[in-house]
């Protein structure tokens, strides 16, 4: 093992100060590498998540990336070194194993200098620690033009490899190089010879894990569903080899994930095993009925770990993929009655963002709320299912388990809203949540203008608005609460929602309609159009927008789309909005809505099918507009049949996820099925 000054020698005579990375000058590096070369392992520990953070900042790559990958290399080759496997997988990280593009400029350059040192990879595969040799399979991807060397060297070494974690690692390993197009037959016949022979069932389970995603391809069956639960099985049985403490802590971001993965160990037979289902169950992808399967046998068993193992990979497939959850979701709702603490908050978080989907569970959602306490501070409130989360540096927010009831639309949740509304410190979310029932919780507005008048300088103001402008007209007696608040969108919104029965505050609105604020205004000429049909004033107010930025014509276009053919004279204006930049098809969708609305041009469609093509984010509103032009955009038919036979949801990204993604997708899939039967006439 080399001395740890001669290891980073030349490092001070490196100009770091004219790099930057993600936070500024990298005059940090040189200590960053000593501390990676430290004998100490928080040291070591700190100075690898400053390199995560700054130098490699989520996955970016700066000039300063590049010049400390020749000391990183130093350091994985020192025999003896301790952390050498930390430093290889962050090399990987460095060099984008985990994408199948090379990338360019900097990343590409990256890419090079870690396919370079193949020589080193071949090295290190022997090396003693069997740490590194476990690494060593993970960085191979970036040297995929070396295809037949990287696949020769992995099953060279497994033939030989005694270490369990080793030879998982090889065959996960060559299962990413399969997956990436390298030496797929060749590896896809190795892999499933592995799942019928070998020994050793994490051995098996990894060659099922890499074959499932694998294209079909001749004398390759495809992985069975009853095989991955049978070697599941067998792992729960056994246990997995179990995952000690580390001894020390640093305050930084890996040592917190590092201790969360420590304290998950704790009283787990198969603690490893989590890892196991999420990867076959990724690895599954598009063959839905067959995750669900796995999925629902999981989630039904009476161990406690295979429950709580399937929860989050069952979260996955319902917000990635369209199918018929039914049961998987009783199964998650019957978790919160578990006697495991994490089960019932893995099972409540998960419910939350299912909006609707969420139905078949709402029994077991309400009655685990009714035996639940009704507060309990966010850092206590692991395995309690309280209404209202209390946040030490913020407001209150509604619970998880609470919200899902509430996207269930049932009823039963609005007695839990009222208790949250009535306390001193309501809830920031609990006017939205209302909002979700409209005229149903219309008994609730005598307390909600209450409490607009002691909120009325807090910016939960806005939120109970939103909770008025959802009842409509049924909230007119609202009007003169409305009127005396500072004036923002959601409260002038509430006016324009309630319509003529709010004719009182027609001349604030008209003072609002002038504000600086741009917002506000055109909020104020929809609600002058909506409260009492004054046409020439909302207008007045969208001409002026037409001639702003593209937000403003934005919300131009949308208001005259709301006027009908008494916005005609504007159609010219509104035509030229369609030739404007517009990378994500915004502006061109809310144009063409307009021209269709004002002057009935169905010439729009072909644009509105380019958007749709371009940007799957618009595509609830264009479907939407199909199916107000009905006949007129027959043409769409195959783009709405089309989207409704997808398996994926619409905005379900690799490395994404919104709170909103299942709920979204489900009002396409909605509005898909009403434009079709508008359009088909």
């Amino acid at each position: 093992m080399m001395d740890s000054e001669e290891l980073v020698a030349g490092v001070d005579e490196v100009r770091w100060g004219r790099m930057r990375h993600a936070y500024g000058p990298a005059v940090e590096v040189p200590d960053l590498l000593r501390g990676l070369a430290d004998a100490d392992p928080a040291t070591r520990e700190t100075a690898l998540d400053a390199m995560y953070g700054g130098i490699h900042h989520q996955g970016d790559v700066y000039a300063c990336t590049i010049a400390v990958i020749p000391f990183l290399l130093r350091i994985a080759a020192d025999t003896g070194r301790p952390g050498r496997a930390e430093v290889i997988e962050l090399l990987a990280s460095i060099g984008g194993a985990d994408s199948p593009e090379p990338g360019a400029g900097l990343y590409r350059q990256a890419r090079e200098a870690v396919a370079d040192a193949y020589p080193l990879w071949s090295a290190l595969a022997r090396d003693p620690d069997p740490g590194v040799r476990a690494a060593v399979p993970a960085v191979l991807p970036v040297c995929i033009a070396r295809p037949a060397d990287c696949v020769g060297l992995l099953r060279d070494r497994f033939a030989v490899e005694e270490d369990l974690p080793v030879r998982v690692a090889i065959v996960e390993g060559a299962a990413v190089l399969a997956q990436r197009g390298t030496g797929t037959q060749e590896i896809g016949v190795w892999l499933a010879d592995l799942l019928s022979r070998d020994e050793d069932v994490q051995v098996r389970l990894a060659a099922l894990t890499g074959l499932a995603p694998l294209p079909a391809q001749p004398g390759l069956p495809p992985v069975q569903v009853q095989t991955a639960l049978d070697l599941l099985g067998a792992v729960y049985t056994r246990g997995t080899p179990a995952t000690e403490p580390a001894g020390f802590t640093t305050d930084t971001l890996i040592g917190s994930v590092r201790r969360l993965r420590e304290a998950g160990a704790v009283g787990r037979r198969a603690s490893q095993a989590d890892g196991l289902v999420r990867a076959i169950s990724n690895g599954l992808a598009d063959r839905v009925s067959d995750r669900i399967t796995l999925l629902e046998a999981l989630l039904a068993s009476p161990d406690w770990e295979r429950r709580l193992d399937a929860v989050y990979p069952a979260s996955n497939l319902i917000n990635g993929w369209r199918g018929p959850y039914e049961q998987i979701v009783v199964l998650i709702g019957a978790q919160l009655h578990d006697g495991h603490p994490e089960l019932r908050s893995r099972a409540a978080h998960v419910l939350e963002d299912l909006g609707e989907l969420a139905r078949p569970a709402a029994d077991a959602l309400f009655a685990a709320l009714s035996q639940a306490q009704r507060t309990a501070a966010h850092l206590r409130a692991s395995g309690q299912l309280p209404w209202v989360v209390e946040w030490a540096q913020d407001l209150p927010a509604v619970g998880p388990a609470l919200k899902a009831l509430v996207g269930t639309g049932d009823p039963r949740a609005l007695p839990m809203l009222q208790w949250a509304l009535e306390q001193r410190q309501p809830p920031r979310d609990v006017g939205q949540l209302i909002g979700r029932y409209g005229e149903q919780a219309v008994h609730l507005l005598p307390l909600i203008r209450r409490r607009l008048h002691e909120l009325r300088k807090d910016d939960r103001r806005d939120n109970l608005a939103y909770a008025i402008a959802a009842m409509g007209s049924a909230a007119a007696d609202a009007v003169p609460d409305l009127v005396k608040l500072p004036a923002s969108t959601a409260v002038v919104r509430a006016l324009g929602a309630i319509g003529p029965a709010a004719a009182p505050a027609m001349r604030w609105l008209r003072e609002q309609a002038e504000a600086s604020d741009k917002r506000v205004a055109v909020a104020a000429a929809d609600a002058l159009y909506a409260v009492g049909g004054d046409a020439e004033a909302a207008l007045a107010c969208y001409g002026r927008l037409l001639t702003g930025d593209q937000y403003d014509q934005r919300a131009a276009a949308a208001g005259l789309a709301g006027l009908g053919s008494q916005a005609a004279g504007y159609a010219g204006q509104v035509r030229k909005l369609l030739r404007r930049k517009d990378p994500y098809g915004w502006l061109r969708l809310d144009a063409a809505r307009a021209l269709w609305h004002i002057a009935g041009e169905a010439a729009v469609s072909p644009v509105l099918e380019s958007v749709w093509n371009a940007n799957p984010h618009t595509r609830t509103a264009i479907a939407q507009v199909w199916s107000d032009m009905g006949p007129a955009a027959s043409n769409a038919e195959p783009l709405l049949e089309a989207e409704l036979a997808r398996v994926r949801r619409h905005n379900a990204t690799p490395d994404g996820y919104s709170s909103a993604q299942v709920v979204d997708d489900e009002h396409l899939l909605r509005a898909c099925r009403a434009a079709l039967t508008a359009v088909g006439g």
